[in-house]
């Protein structure tokens, strides 16, 4: 009888122990269950936090990118402008220089343009500044350039021009382009221009040169009934 009753003592220690075990390990697996939802919830909060990241990186870049052709870009006309002008020419001239090619730089002015903007008011001289450039950017090959240089004045970047003939034949079909009339909120308005041209390599060999003889060329060119003139027409001496 004494026997069976510690035997019984023993088998109740057992299961009570048995039920303190299996509540530690409860409380244990609860523990890690809570750890686990814990880790599933930062980790679902990471993702979301880098998804928001690439989401605002993206975002950053689509800036950056408007913000850079913003500063090459006139916001006028929607041409490249000044700095993107030089950037291409001088870009064109290491090409040029490396496969032996000729490339022509023409300095496009519109005649008589403060005279539209004094008759017919500044939206009307946008217009216009604006017909000029679609016009003028419609007539080139997709590989030139046409830039705006400011106010009313145009720069044209020709490729592959092979002889002098070239630059001068497109200059003319450009004059002519660009007088056709136009009619601005009942206006009619006429439009001449005149254009300088400077070749590379004959009238200069550098970026600075051939832009300061294509613009000398423009100026002795207004006026002229041609109004295309090359620099080498001049007679002058290349500068440089």
């Amino acid at each position: 009888m004494k026997q069976a009753l510690t035997q019984n003592e023993d088998v109740e220690q057992k299961v009570a122990k048995a039920a303190d075990d299996l509540k530690l390990v409860n409380i244990k697996l609860n523990n890690e269950i809570a750890e686990r939802i814990d880790i599933e919830s930062e980790l679902a909060n990471t993702k979301t936090d880098l998804a928001e990241a690439r989401d605002d990186l993206s975002k950053a870049q689509v800036k950056t990118e408007e913000a850079q052709q913003s500063a090459l870009q006139d916001p006028l006309t929607g041409l490249p402008n000044r700095l993107s002008f030089e950037q291409g020419l001088n870009q064109g001239l290491i090409q040029a220089k490396r496969h032996g090619w000729g490339l022509a730089v023409l300095f496009i002015d519109i005649d008589k343009f403060k005279s539209i903007n004094d008759s017919y008011g500044h939206d009307i001289g946008d217009q216009v500044l604006l017909m000029v450039a679609n016009r003028l950017k419609s007539f080139v090959r997709d590989e030139d350039m046409v830039s705006r240089w400011g106010g009313d004045e145009f720069v044209c970047l020709l490729f592959g021009v092979k002889q002098e003939s070239d630059g001068t034949y497109i200059a003319e079909k450009m004059i002519s382009l660009i007088s056709e009339c136009s009619e601005f909120n009942g206006h009619v308005i006429s439009i001449m221009a005149s254009i300088g041209i400077a070749i590379y390599p004959a009238d200069g060999d550098t970026s600075d040169i051939l832009f300061k003889n294509a613009d000398t060329a423009m100026y002795k060119a207004k006026g002229t009934e041609k109004r295309v003139v090359l620099f080498r027409e001049l007679g002058e001496r290349r500068t440089g």
